[in-house]
């Protein structure tokens, strides 16, 4: 919800210096928290697979994540019940046709991606190209998101299909629904400006209003049908795309005309959670099992619970059994910061559900990054990075090399990391100063029982954290591919569990024995 990913997103028709595109962006930033407090204060290598079907193996033996994607608690895991601790980027294309194809997106995009080690990306669709007219699911738009997914997946990249919108959607906020879902009911449209249009603008809080109190739409079907329609067309389209994750439902939902409850009061607002998320959550989660889909299925709380000053009470998306809580990380100080983690790591607990960071970052400066990684990592926690475009490479139109790629957000985001762990994570370090990272994690399987001796756990080291060769030692295991305490090279690199070791911790380091 930041202002920085939106102006960096819109650099094809703005031009700003760059040091006025950072005081803007944080102004903006600023304004929203100033405001809201005032509102609350007055009203109280590429490792390309082989095919599609290279992840259908099963085997622990296999580097990648293998056949389809679950969660045990917490936790995501893989067949072989690896727990899973993706990096990856947001992929949203904001203008029409709305499609990265569109903007430019491509393979050598996803190539570049699998080589910072990057498995997963937020693909965004949005409900103005996914359905444009009233109760009419474009199939086209649908094919063109399907070329992204494709193209990601053939380099061993995963999918997260997110139901995108800011603002509600272009007629009166940014993006999003249509002008024919906009349900305002003669609501004054002040045209306030993102981001404190959620707050300045009545006609952003009664659209959101309708679409929770289910209100009819010019079609004669309510809202949250047509909601519904578009989610079923997207499952029966993607159910057999073995490198899609799964879902996220709605992106940074706001609670309607009643919203201050949900910013600050100390258990949150649990009876608009309910009556609203938790209620069209259902809906369509019920439609994509209906049409066959068992993918990982993920609701957000509403947009104010990212900045960390209170709870949120949301279930488990429909009470489904693969389902849990995507959650961004914008804070409203720093200081909030591991607030936000910390109430998504207790909704885990409390529910069970499944977590995963969909979206934090919009900044290239990276001592933000570096903090922010940390904060994550250390929490164990996987993570979505706002954004590809504009944070990562300049334009998405050009190729990801040379002078468009952003190497403030590239220096501090790539980092070496726990992909697929046989085991139970323990514990999570990387110290970017000496670029050493240094992982824990037990033999014991999230899932139950205990993995075999020489189970593969692999990690992500991209060739730009060490071109002169790092040094790997394992405590409590070895090296399996390629074997040796030294490498050259980038990609995944395998280590195995001795017999009887019930924990094993591997440290990476520059190793500096490549020319």
């Amino acid at each position: 919800m930041t202002a920085n990913r939106h102006i960096a997103n819109n650099t094809r028709n703005i031009s700003l210096p760059k040091q006025r595109h950072r005081v803007l962006s944080r102004w903006l930033s600023l304004g929203l928290i100033t405001t809201i407090f005032a509102f609350t204060l007055a009203a109280c290598s590429s490792n390309k697979p082989a095919s599609l079907t290279q992840n259908n193996a099963g085997e622990s033996e296999s580097p990648l994540p293998t056949g389809l994607i679950t969660h045990s608690g917490r936790w995501l895991t893989d067949s072989s019940g690896r727990v899973l601790l993706f990096h990856g980027v947001n992929i949203v294309a904001k203008e029409a046709p709305f499609t990265p194809v569109a903007d430019g997106f491509s393979n050598a995009d996803a190539a570049f991606l699998a080589s910072l080690g990057f498995r997963v990306v937020r693909v965004g669709v949005l409900a103005s190209g996914l359905m444009p007219t009233p109760g009419q699911v474009d199939s086209n738009y649908i094919k063109q998101i399907a070329i992204t997914v494709t193209t990601l997946a053939n380099h061993g990249i995963y999918s997260l299909i997110d139901f995108h919108q800011d603002g509600w959607g272009p007629s009166i906020g940014s993006d999003g629904f249509p002008a024919w879902m906009t349900v305002t009911n003669g609501a004054v449209n002040t045209h306030a400006s993102f981001p404190l249009y959620y707050i300045q603008n009545p006609a952003i809080q009664a659209a959101f209003q309708s679409f929770w109190d289910n209100a009819p739409g010019p079609n004669g079907m309510n809202l949250q049908s047509d909601y519904t329609e578009m989610f079923s067309a997207l499952a029966t389209n993607f159910k057999t795309q073995p490198y899609v994750l799964g879902y996220d439902l709605f992106n940074e939902p706001w609670p309607g005309t009643v919203w201050v409850p949900c910013l600050s009061a100390a258990n949150g607002c649990p009876t608009q959670d309910s009556n609203e998320l938790d209620a069209a959550y259902s809906k369509v989660t019920k439609a994509i099992r209906a049409a066959g889909d068992s993918h990982l299925i993920f609701g957000e709380p509403f947009v104010l619970f990212n900045f960390g000053l209170a709870p949120t009470n949301i279930k488990i998306p429909g009470n489904d059994s693969e389902a849990g809580m995507a959650f961004h990380d914008y804070p409203a100080t720093t200081d909030k910061e591991p607030n936000v983690i910390s109430n998504a790591i207790a909704w885990s607990q409390k529910s069970g559900g499944a977590l995963l960071n969909t979206e934090w970052g919009a900044t290239s400066s990276a001592p933000d990054i570096l903090r922010e990684t940390q904060e994550f990592d250390t929490k164990l926690v996987p993570w979505i990075f706002w954004s590809f475009d504009g944070s990562v490479v300049k334009n998405i139109a050009l190729p990801p090399t040379g002078s468009n790629v952003v190497a403030s957000t590239v220096g501090s985001l790539v980092q070496p990391y726990a992909l697929a762990v046989a085991g139970t994570p323990k514990s999570d370090s990387y110290d970017p100063a000496t670029k050493t990272l240094t992982f824990s994690y037990s033999t014991d399987k999230v899932t139950g029982g205990s993995f075999a001796p020489g189970s593969v756990t692999s990690f992500e080291i991209p060739n730009s954290i060490y071109p002169g060769g790092y040094s790997i030692q394992v405590q409590g295991g070895s090296a399996l591919s390629p074997k040796g305490s030294t490498a050259c090279g980038t990609g995944l690199r395998s280590v195995g569990a001795n017999s009887n070791a019930k924990t094993v911790t591997v440290v990476i380091s520059p190793g500096h024995t490549c020319p």
